[in-house]
């Protein structure tokens, strides 16, 4: 299984990253990308991609809740980092209502900015979209096709929706959520969501499952979303798996990472 988003420079999995990682690979997780916030976390994941090349893979952005109203960051530092050529992505990045005073006009603009600095270096993008779900889609749209594509992170959208921008090349981030038994209106949205569309991932540790508390999450417990998938379309174990791997290394152009 491949976990499209962990944040594994984060606490408490930064405290333990050797041992979240072997607990990963028992349960059959092989592949991790670490997502970013700003500029020191994204600094933090390069540092874990490079001490487990073909293992851990990095990201590199400025989240909408590191965007202070009426400013705008410097992504001077991002610009490097893309240019150095070990990032597989961009992100995580897009739009958050939920943030007290959040400057919405001004988190549109980082946004895109660092999208479109992703579409220049051919690299895929982890879109975050809370609260703000129909700005996103509208900024996506606007990108139009032909581009790199990337996560709808936690996506909470319809399985029409989802398609919609699956032309454009968006998979659908598919965690802990789904596992819930209440979560009824998302579970019935992945579950029309083709398998080609998706991805999983466990925002660890912070979004949590039906059996484990947020704040506590490890890419061990990806079993848990699969399991779920695999139980909410009826299909195999072993098909959502191998379907879901083969989509993140896809979309995250891994293959010709390792061939390079």
């Amino acid at each position: 299984m491949f976990d499209t988003h962990c944040h594994l420079a984060d606490s408490p999995l930064r405290d333990d990253v050797e041992g979240v990682l072997a607990r990963a690979r028992t349960a059959g997780v092989a592949g991790f990308l670490c997502p970013a916030v700003e500029a020191s976390s994204s600094r933090a994941a390069l540092d874990l991609a490079r001490r487990h090349p073909g293992r851990v893979f990095a990201a590199a952005g400025v989240h909408p809740a590191w965007i202070s109203p009426g400013a705008t960051p410097d992504l001077s530092w991002l610009v490097r980092m893309i240019a150095g050529g070990e990032l597989v992505a961009v992100g995580e990045i897009g739009l958050d209502a939920s943030i007290p005073g959040a400057d919405l006009q001004g988190q549109e603009r980082a946004f895109r900015a660092q999208a479109g600095l992703a579409r220049e270096a051919g690299l895929p993008v982890v879109v975050h979209a809370r609260g703000a779900l129909d700005g996103v889609v509208r900024v996506l749209e606007s990108l139009g096709p032909g581009g790199p594509g990337g996560v709808l992170h936690a996506f909470g959208g319809s399985a029409e929706l989802a398609a919609r921008l699956f032309r454009l090349g968006f998979l659908r981030g598919v965690g802990g959520t789904v596992t819930r038994s209440g979560s009824t209106r998302i579970r019935a949205a992945v579950a029309a969501t083709p398998l080609d569309a998706i991805v999983l991932e466990t925002d660890a540790p912070y979004i949590g499952t039906q059996s484990r508390p947020a704040g506590r999450v490890e890419p061990c417990d990806l079993v848990e979303v699969a399991e779920t998938l695999a139980q909410l379309i009826d299909c195999p174990l072993d098909t959502v798996v191998t379907r879901t791997t083969a989509n993140a290394r896809r979309l995250f152009r891994l293959d010709r990472e390792a061939a390079r």
